[in-house]
């Protein structure tokens, strides 16, 4: 009937036999052979195996079957499969007991339980309790060993119900979902599932219950040795029985905590965390401090979308730049671009652009149109209403006048530069001085034609002039010289002087006919020239062949080997020596390769110069271009620019510096647009310094900051402004005294963002400006009636900002002993709510705990008392 019921149960249910009859099998043994020391062996073996005629066996039975019939009305521990299974199965069997019998002897795991008596040794007598309703044992930790406490009478003593709150919440827990609360402590009751190890401590009287002694209950090793994988199952699977027992929040409480009850444990209080970036700018946009807003909005990374926006919300503040103030101006030149990839961080990246563009124009219209224009030399108002012709409002009767006088000046110098170049007695110093002049002349055209197109063709005309003569004078090496390839003459040995080899005129012609043939012109000219005289008709053969030269000269020319290969440079050397050279060429063949070899010459002439004078380089290199615009001439321009960009970096001389980016500003120009832009940019800057200094002498400080703080960020490389901005900046900290809060808040907010200005003095001001900005912004704070608590806590960790930048600021100890003092004045208004609170509602005591904890792990500069005081105070309250 048995074998009926078993195949009727649930696997469960089995499970759960299977467990409660070999825990209860593995007591009696115990009881047995203590108390029959005497008797054989085979007797506990007998009455092992003869389980089913025990009267207490089937009162046993009878109990489980009654457990079974509650489980069964239980739907949650129903639903729950066994997931232990694949953990604790040694033999890969479906009942999660397996592994603890002999599965080779039977089929059914509950009648083969392989014990064998006569291996057990002996052990110490139990003692017997008899005022425990539950099976357990007790570990005394002395040497007499472990004690056994037993029910009275085990026939008496049923499973506990389902619904005995012992077994936590009714419940009977099979460990087999990790989530479930409801488990089964180990420590009570008569179920305990073996297979599950908890930690050490509380596993200790559950095992010396069912193994009193490892060989007892041992004798198959790997019956009763299972892998640490099926002994170890899930933490969750394995709570200690303390835990288990205790579903209050102490559970969840350390080992130490939870072994002394008497000690009530410290609650946990937090504090806010300082105050969000986005909070700060919200309060600057409320109280209309854009200023603010866009500064410390531009400390942080800008990688919050959230203060991305309002930035972009601030920076419309500014949608028109011509009537943005200066500090403003200096503010938002300052201003960092999101690197977020979103719409928002676009918008704002191109609103920033756009407003920089507009104030740096806004601010070379002024400079432009209203100092260069009516103070500066004929030269630089050319120069910038030639290149900034959008910036000019008119004033064309200033720029004729400048115009006219400049062209004067340059007649001059070229006149006078020319005539002393053709004078050939001139030594080297001499020579290199009026080449300089002419150097000169020809950037006064160039910057005349550049401004004025009605003027252009006459300046235009006079710069090519000088550039000729320019490129006369200049002895890069020796021309070559025509080589001696006449294989019609040879030389004799009395004299060493030539005579023709063959005096007949058709083998002459034949000869000359196959050098034709052979593309061999260079040659056919020379020989041809020999013989002119003697035969005048081989002058239709010169003029052929120096056509045939000039044409292939001119596509070789166009190539790239004419300026890498040194075979065709060679050869086009030769070339042009034989057209230009021998007076038989016809002249209108020799003038047109004069002007088809000018741009090839030049270009070749500036790359020999573009280490020992790049300044003529780039005049070369850039006329020789417009005559040719080949790759290899643009090649050649492109590196005499850049060598003289970078001298012109490490110019001492600021006419030499001026005058190189004035012509870089137009040899550049279509071949490297950034060179172009680096040179308007640095020639501007000279100008600006200029201009700062006469409105730092006029009184006009901020005027003077501007302008030398444009030339740092034009020029940064020179920091050509920085002494003007130094002195300027330290001019208005001077007057610091006699200013009110709002006009030192000003001066500070643009000295912040000059660029170029020395550390030492930024730094200070920077500081500054963030200890009157922090005491602002604690007063406002202060202000908030809906958070109290929080608002207070924000304003420490601002105050501690103060005090730690005030100690930066270079003000005076008095000055510091200030902000200290609002510092205490604060701890104290805070220990003083704190003490008040601490005696009032729970809610009271609270904030109380707050306050003490922000002072005693935030309070920086409240000193060491303070801070154990607060601390000694929040564990009063029993916070930790």
């Amino acid at each position: 009937m048995e074998e009926q019921q078993n195949e009727k149960m649930s696997p469960k249910a089995r499970w759960i036999i299977g467990g409660i009859v070999t825990i209860c099998l593995a007591v009696l043994i115990v009881v047995a052979i203590q108390l029959n020391k005497k008797q054989e062996p085979e007797v506990a073996t007998e009455a092992t195996q003869d389980k089913k005629e025990k009267t207490a066996d089937e009162q046993i039975g009878s109990d489980l079957e009654k457990a079974l019939s509650e489980l069964k009305k239980d739907k949650s521990s129903e639903d729950k499969k066994t997931a232990s299974k694949d953990k604790t199965t040694a033999t890969k069997s479906s009942d999660p007991f397996a592994y603890l019998f002999n599965p080779s002897k039977s089929d059914d795991p509950l009648t083969f339980l392989s014990i064998d008596p006569t291996d057990l040794p002996d052990v110490p007598e139990p003692v017997v309790s008899k005022t425990e309703d539950v099976a357990g044992v007790q570990d005394d930790k002395t040497p007499n060993g472990p004690v056994a406490v037993l029910p009275t009478d085990l026939n008496q003593t049923p499973l506990p119900d389902v619904d005995d709150p012992k077994l936590s919440g009714g419940r009977l827990d099979l460990g087999e979902d990790k989530d479930d609360d409801d488990t089964i402590p180990s420590g009570g009751g008569g179920i305990h599932n073996d297979s599950i190890t908890p930690n050490e401590e509380q596993t200790k009287p559950d095992e010396e219950q069912t193994k009193p002694d490892e060989e007892q209950t041992k004798p198959d090793e790997e019956q009763t040795k299972p892998d640490e994988e099926q002994t170890k199952p899930d933490e969750e699977q394995t709570k200690p029985d303390e835990e288990q027992t205790k579903p209050d929040e102490e559970q969840t409480k350390p080992d130490e905590e939870q072994t002394k009850p008497d000690e009530e444990a410290l609650k946990n209080v937090s504090i806010a965390l300082p105050e969000e970036t986005y909070d700060r700018l919200v309060s600057y946009k409320e109280q209309q401090q854009v200023y603010n807003a866009l500064y410390y909005g531009n400390k942080d990374d800008l990688e919050d979308r959230e203060v991305v926006s309002l930035l972009n919300e601030m920076l419309r503040n500014y949608n028109n730049a011509s009537e943005t103030d200066i500090t403003a101006r200096q503010l938002i030149q300052s201003l960092n671009q999101s690197q977020l990839n979103d719409e928002q961080a676009r918008v704002y990246n191109a609103q920033l652009a756009k407003l920089k563009e507009e104030i740096e124009k806004v601010t070379r219209e002024e400079y432009v149109d209203v100092y260069v224009i009516n103070e500066g030399s004929s030269k630089d108002q050319l120069y910038y209403a030639g290149t900034f012709k959008d910036l000019l409002n008119g004033n064309k009767d200033e720029l004729e006048k400048a115009k006219n006088s400049e062209m004067a000046l340059a007649d001059q110098k070229a006149n006078e530069a020319a005539e002393n170049l053709r004078n050939n007695k001139l030594d080297e110093l001499q020579r290199k001085a009026n080449q300089k002049a002419l150097i000169e002349a020809i950037n006064s055209y160039q910057l005349i034609a550049n401004y004025s197109t009605e003027a252009g063709n006459e300046a235009e005309a006079k710069r090519n002039e000088a550039l000729r003569i320019l490129s006369e004078s200049v002895e890069v090496s020796d021309e070559p010289e025509i080589e001696n390839n006449d294989t019609t003459k040879v030389e004799t040995d009395d004299d060493n002087k030539t005579e023709p080899k063959i005096d007949d005129q058709k083998e002459l012609k034949k000869s000359l006919d196959q050098l034709m043939e052979d593309g061999e012109y260079i040659q056919v000219l020379q020989q041809a020239s020999a013989y002119v005289e003697q035969y005048p008709e081989l002058e239709d053969t010169i003029k052929e062949a120096s056509e045939k030269l000039l044409e292939q000269s001119i596509k070789d020319m166009k190539s790239n080997n004419a300026y890498k290969d040194e075979d065709t440079k060679k050869y086009l050397s030769q070339s042009y020596a034989a057209l230009t050279g021998l007076s038989t060429v016809p002249s209108e063949i020799s003038e047109k390769a004069q002007d088809e070899f000018y741009g090839y010459r030049l270009v070749m002439q500036a790359e020999k110069l573009i280490d020992e004078d790049p300044t003529q380089a780039v005049i070369f290199a850039h006329e020789g271009y417009k005559h040719q615009e080949t790759d290899g001439a643009k090649a050649i321009l492109q590196k005499a620019n850049t060598a003289l960009s970078e001298k012109a970096l490490n110019m001492e001389n600021k006419d030499d510096a001026e005058r190189a980016y004035e012509i870089l500003t137009v040899t550049a120009k279509g071949v490297n647009d950034t060179l172009v832009q680096t040179a308007v940019d640095r020639k501007t800057a000279y100008g600006y310094v200029a201009e700062g200094e006469k409105q730092y002498s006029a009184g006009e400080i901020k005027e003077a900051i501007v302008y030398g703080s444009e030339a740092n960020r034009l020029y940064p490389e020179k920091n050509l402004g920085g002494d003007l901005v130094k002195e300027a900046a330290d001019k208005l900290l001077e007057d610091a005294e006699k200013k009110d809060k709002e006009e030192l808040l000003e001066d500070y907010n643009l000295i912040v963002n000059i660029k170029g200005l020395d550390d030492n003095t930024k730094e200070q001001v920077k500081n500054r400006k963030a200890v009157m900005d922090i005491l602002d912004r604690v007063a406002t704070l202060k202000e908030d009636t809906q958070d109290v608590v929080t608002s207070t806590q924000q304003g420490l960790f601002y105050l501690n900002e103060a005090v730690k930048a005030a100690g930066k600021t270079g003000w005076s100890d008095e000055e510091k002993a200030e902000i200290q003092d609002q510092y205490n004045a604060y701890i104290s208004d805070m220990l003083a709510q704190a003490k008040t609170w601490s005696t009032g509602s729970d809610e009271d005591k609270n904030n109380a705990a707050v306050y003490y904890k922000v002072i005693a792990k935030k309070g920086d500069y409240a000193g060491d008392g303070i801070k154990s005081d607060a601390s000694n105070a929040l564990k009063e309250l029993g916070y930790q």
